[in-house]
């Protein structure tokens, strides 16, 4: 016997098919699934709410002990987070294979070479442009803030290692398993957007004289660049690459505030930022707006 709640589901299931031959791209950016919950989908949402707060409750720890001990340089190991959560609950739930498909299987992946040049070189071309545009295009005015690779290059590498395999290897799967990739990366970027908020509030992990809010836009926005590339490679490498250059932007170019005494070139690289990906989702929109 249908209960009133049945009926109602079954009556909005009727609905949304009537019209969503016509309009399913905006449904979907808008709405939630609520069927029936099955054991897959039950696993998945475990794992990803487990992962989040652990991730950032682990964070926290590490940046309180930082800030309590007085030793700042604690604070960087709270960039091993992700991963060594990922690490955790894949060892528990998938043992062995599972830990090799977590770091090698998604790293080691045939793919056309553009994704590899895009990863690498998107963010920093996009900071260059961003700084080219505040000189008038002046190229003879553009320099380097550094030059120095060592160590910084390495911090910059051991980052992207110790975060992309939790963020990209581990979460971004399973949500992609749930929603879009449009509205996968909302999640995943507002959950990696606050993971930072512990670091920012001892003074480190985000860029100093930034808002807050303006550093989580930037996140979400970058997230939205990530997912895209590993959309369609599924490669955690390219998310590394990515992660990596969007750093070494950030400390070779004078784009951010604390180089440059304000933020007009990082609102600068912001804008073309946001215009490339308005032009990508809606090129790409079959793809990165309906859930697979």
């Amino acid at each position: 016997m249908e209960t009133d709640t049945q009926r109602i589901m079954m009556t909005a299931v009727t609905r949304f098919s009537y019209y969503g031959s016509k309009r399913r791209e905006k449904i979907d950016i808008i709405t939630f699934s609520f069927g029936p919950m099955n054991k897959s989908n039950a696993l998945l949402n475990i794992e990803i709410i487990t992962f989040s707060f652990a991730t950032i409750a682990l964070s926290s720890l590490i940046c309180y002990a930082s800030y309590d001990l007085g030793e700042p340089n604690l604070a960087i190991l709270s960039v091993f987070t992700p991963s060594l959560v990922a690490l955790v609950i894949t060892v528990i739930t998938k043992g062995k294979q599972g830990v090799y498909d977590l770091f090698v299987g998604q790293t080691i992946i045939n793919m056309a070479p553009k994704w590899l040049f895009l990863s690498m070189l998107g963010f920093p071309a996009m900071a260059s442009l961003a700084v080219l545009s505040s000189l008038s295009f002046d190229v003879s005015a553009f320099e380097l803030r550094s030059t120095q690779l060592m160590p910084q290059m390495l911090v910059i590498f051991l980052i992207a290692i110790g975060e992309e395999y939790g963020w990209r290897g581990f979460m971004l799967p399973r949500l992609l398993n749930k929603y879009s990739v449009f509205k996968s990366s909302l999640i995943l970027g507002l959950i990696w957007g606050f993971w930072h908020f512990p670091a920012y509030l001892i003074g480190t992990g985000v860029p100093e004289q930034m808002n807050f809010l303006l550093f989580l836009l930037w996140v979400v926005l970058g997230t939205l660049f990530i997912s895209w590339i590993y959309y369609y490679t599924r490669s955690v490498l390219t998310s590394i690459l990515a992660h990596m250059g969007a750093n070494a932007a950030f400390n070779y170019l004078p784009v951010l505030p604390e180089f440059t005494g304000n933020l007009t070139r990082f609102w600068i690289f912001l804008t073309y930022l946001a215009i490339l990906l308005i032009v990508v989702f809606y090129k790409m929109r079959k793809d990165l707006f309906l859930p697979k």
